[in-house]
């Protein structure tokens, strides 16, 4: 089934992008705390000119995309 962009259901709640990310973000942080993740790092593609690091974290069932800011990047020890 094809669904087209304009379809509506009156009924359903729309999130701007910034709404939808705080709240997964309090959903995550409340269910799970501090988590630590185990994954292969692929895609690695930074420092970025906004000096931001992009790279994926991956395992054999499941990608996440993931970005290491400039402020914390600038003090990491690699």
């Amino acid at each position: 089934m094809v669904v087209s962009m304009t379809d509506s259901k009156p009924n359903i709640a729309e999130f701007t992008v910034s709404e939808l990310s705080a709240a997964l973000k309090r959903t995550v942080e409340e269910t799970y705390g501090y988590v630590r993740v185990r994954g292969e790092v692929s895609g690695y593609k930074g420092p970025h000119g906004s000096g931001h690091v992009y790279f994926r974290l991956k395992d054999e069932n499941a990608t996440i995309e993931a970005v290491i800011w400039k402020g914390v990047f600038g003090r990491m020890r690699l």
